[in-house]
Order: structure tokens, then C-alpha cells, then sequence
């Protein structure tokens, strides 16, 4: 789903929202984010539907393959947290994002148990970007011309994407909330 879409054609997207002009630089953004490699922490919240077991399940399963952050874990109480309906939404850029996506996933009546964020986390942060994201930013942003460079995101789906300006970013990242983030 995340993959890098670059867009050095000069395309430009109709109807755009209007770009911010103080938008963080390389340099600004790295101190902002997390490292794309870094740890995570995670927070289940009990709910009267997990047992003691369910709980020691997530936090096992955490342990021993943490999923990348932003990401949240949706359940259908009266299912259970073996349900099928069960939803994990991982990859986005915040928390909040991710729990979204893992209701919608699951359905009616669902609630979020569990958010993993990267260690460290507080809210308020100026910059979050998902882990992939992250990544590219340290790699394949880094390695394009300084003053012909953009990072754009969707909040709502989690996906970006990089390019020659802001407005061809906005283009590779192809969904209807992508805005620039990071320019320079």
C-alpha cells in the first residue's frame, strides 16, 4: 500500500488546497520525527471484552513483532479479539488516523483497544509521519535537489508521497487529503 511514488513530471493538481509557505526543510523535519528503525511503545486500553489472557496476547504479540507505527487495534466486543472482524490499521502518520481506520475495518458497534506509537511519543507533535514515510525522508528525499523537493502525506490513508515541488508530491501521493509537509 505505501510504496514511494515519485513525480518529476511537472504535474500539477487541480484543484489543490492552497499550500502552506512555512513548511518545515530537511534538516527541521529529521529533529521532528522518529527514527523509521526506532522502538515503539504501545498502550492497550481494557476494555470489558478482553480477558486477562487477551491482554498478555497483545502485549506478547508486541514484544515479539512490533507492527510499525502509527497503528491501532479495533475489536468487535460481543466477537472478541479472535473475531475475524478484529482490525489492525498500522502505517499512518498518527494515532488518530490509524484508530479511524481501524473502526471503519471493523464495523458497528467496535471499539479501539490498543495504539502503538513510536517510543518517546507526546502529543502536540508539529511532524509525525508513519515509519515508511519516515524512511523516505531519510533516504530518497534526502537524495533529491534541496531546493526542488517535497514531502506530501494523507492523513486518511496513510500514504505519500515525494516530489520536484509541492504540488507534484501532493500528485504522487493520489488521495483526496494529501497536503505537503516537508519542502527543501
Amino acid at each position: 500500500m505505501h510504496r514511494l511514488k515519485l513525480a518529476l513530471a511537472g504535474a500539477v493538481l487541480a484543484g489543490a488546497p492552497a499550500l502552506a509557505q512555512d513548511l518545515p526543510n530537511l534538516r527541521d523535519a529529521r529533529d521532528l520525527v522518529f527514527s523509521e528503525r526506532g522502538a515503539v511503545e504501545w498502550e492497550i486500553f481494557p476494555h470489558e471484552s478482553l480477558s486477562p489472557t487477551d491482554i498478555a496476547t497483545l502485549d506478547q504479540i508486541n514484544q515479539i513483532q512490533p507492527q510499525l507505527y502509527y497503528a491501532a487495534l479495533a475489536i468487535h466486543p460481543a466477537s472478541g479479539l479472535a473475531s475475524e472482524r478484529t482490525s489492525l490499521a498500522a502505517n499512518y502518520h498518527d494515532e488518530q488516523n490509524a484508530s479511524a481506520a481501524a473502526l471503519a475495518a471493523c464495523g458497528e458497534d467496535c471499539v479501539v483497544v490498543m495504539v502503538i506509537r513510536p517510543e518517546g511519543w507526546e502529543p502536540g507533535r508539529a511532524l509525525q509521519l508513519s515509519a515508511h514515510a519516515t524512511a523516505a525522508l531519510r533516504g530518497e528525499y534526502r537524495a533529491l535537489p534541496r531546493r526542488a523537493r517535497a514531502l506530501a502525506i494523507s492523513d486518511t490513508t496513510g500514504e505519500w508521497g515525494i516530489g520536484a515541488s509541492p504540488q507534484e508530491a501532493i500528485a504522487a501521493c493520489a488521495a483526496p487529503d494529501c497536503r505537503a509537509v516537508v519542502e527543501g
